[in-house]
């Protein structure tokens, strides 16, 4: 069936459970419900903002597509001899049916996560600070939320624009409507989505606020679980990274790194602090997720089933180098498999629901789904400064993470090293293995692609750009 905005508006109400473009029949009156009852008071827009956040944390979007699974296929992470639906990931075949589908509910998903958010910023309009305490953090939450949703399908599904300023766009929705927002270009999405991000920072600037509340706020309690102000900043660097803007990129990568309470993890915290988890110094926005451990065992952990990656032919070559020091995060992320001789991502894999042992669980714990971490912040820092002209910055920022993982730094390896580029990318791409984000940095950079076969895939638009799905189209003519 076409996409149809009017039935991504129903489908929403079912944004817990799984829902997808044809699922909307019949639904109706909850939405009705949804519309008079719940998004009246305090309550009901905290219950709705967790909604948000579940369906951001469900398999079809970074539960798993946007996580460890496609967009990291598409990055050349695994290989697999049984899985059906990898190879043309892997092989960047967009009209291969299957691969259609993924990108077609992806679409879909992720839109009618976008109403929703309107839905409670539209009710908002209804109130004002002075009726609700926390009003301010549920406006900023939710228009952030917009801002990173529609930066990530513009990501997937636009060309990048450093590459073609006149690059054609997707629809940026700013309200709960049955009509389909037009078609943007590149340039205008973006605007739209540092004005969302920017008026979402000076809302959730407000450290008055959060210390003034009482113990008992629950909805203020682990704030790494909430698109907070560092959650805000931290994707400002991201966009404006991507879009060329480097100053503020700069800028706003520092205002993460200087925040009181993060920090990178050192050699002893290295070994399972994302096995399942967000981290309490390095996750700067994380979702909080009971079901996202399963299917990464079933994925990542298992071996010879119909579904399981294996790691890319050198991927032990990648972190083992002689004379830069020991790099932590091999022996913390991967295992050897035996049966298969192949190495198997463990970085991800919660050993509670591994091995059934969730009463030892440390209290305090949460399992979830690492959305942005510290360790990006210095990346885009060390990158921003360096093609900035800032040499000695960009060499301190890129040494403090290579030391954070157990490396020898740059000017302190016999012969010293240059920063370049090509170190910063090599370094990122060991780093965010199964957190979906090397095919972004890739497509950045318009790099060639060496995939797990050993052979080069030159850039190409026919790899970085993902289409629109063609049913979009159909229901606009």
């Amino acid at each position: 069936m076409k996409i149809r905005f009017r039935n991504i508006m129903i489908l929403l109400v079912l944004f817990v459970g799984g829902s997808s473009c044809d699922s909307f029949l019949d639904v109706q009156p909850k939405g009705e419900v949804l519309e008079g009852d719940l998004l009246k008071d305090a309550k009901g827009f905290e219950n709705a903002l967790y909604g948000v956040y579940a369906k951001m944390g469900t398999a079809g979007l970074y539960g798993q597509n946007l996580s460890y699974y496609a967009l990291d296929l598409m990055a050349q992470y695994y290989t697999s001899s049984n899985n059906e639906e990898a190879e043309p990931l892997m092989l960047y075949d967009y009209k291969n049916t299957k691969v259609e589908d993924r990108f077609y509910n992806i679409w879909c998903e992720m839109y009618s996560n976008i109403a929703y958010a309107n839905n409670v910023l539209e009710h908002l309009e209804h109130f004002s600070p002075s009726d609700m305490q926390f009003y301010n953090i549920y406006k900023g939450e939710a228009l952030g939320l917009r801002g990173f949703m529609h930066f990530a399908l513009l990501r997937i599904f636009s060309e990048q624009i450093t590459e073609n300023e006149g690059a054609d766009g997707i629809p940026y929705s700013t309200r709960f409507s049955l009509f389909a927002p037009d078609m943007l270009k590149a340039k205008d999405v973006y605007k739209r989505i540092v004005a969302d991000l920017k008026s979402a920072e000076q809302l959730l600037d407000d450290e008055e606020l959060y210390a003034s509340a009482s113990s008992n706020a629950n909805f203020l309690k682990d704030q790494n679980i909430h698109f907070n102000l560092q959650a805000v900043q931290a994707t400002l660097a991201r966009v404006y990274l991507t879009e060329g803007v480097l100053d503020s990129a700069l800028y706003y990568a520092r205002q993460v790194i200087q925040t009181p309470g993060l920090s990178l993890l050192d050699y002893t915290e290295i070994t399972g602090d994302m096995a399942g988890k967000l981290s309490s110094k390095e996750t700067v926005f994380g979702i909080y997720s009971k079901s996202f451990a399963e299917p990464v065992i079933k994925v990542l952990h298992n071996s010879q089933t119909a579904y399981s990656l294996e790691m890319r032919y050198n991927i032990q070559q990648l972190y083992q180098v002689d004379g830069i020091g020991n790099d932590y995060r091999w022996s913390a992320w991967y295992t050897y498999n035996d049966v298969t001789k192949k190495w198997k991502l463990d970085k991800l894999t919660d050993s509670y629901v591994l091995n059934n042992n969730e009463n030892s669980r440390p209290a305090g714990q949460i399992r979830g789904i690492n959305m942005i971490r510290l360790s990006e912040m210095y990346y885009i820092a060390a990158e921003s400064a360096l093609k900035l002209g800032h040499y000695d910055q960009a060499l301190d920022y890129f040494n403090e993470l290579l030391e954070s993982r157990g490396l020898v730094a740059l000017d302190e390896r016999t012969p010293a090293e240059t920063l370049t580029i090509d170190k910063i990318t090599d370094d990122r791409y060991k780093e965010f293995v199964g957190e979906g984000q090397s095919f972004y940095h890739m497509k950045r950079l318009n790099l060639d692609i060496l995939n797990v076969e050993g052979k080069i895939i030159p850039a190409d638009k026919k790899v970085y750009v993902v289409d629109i799905p063609s049913q979009e189209f159909e229901f606009r003519r």
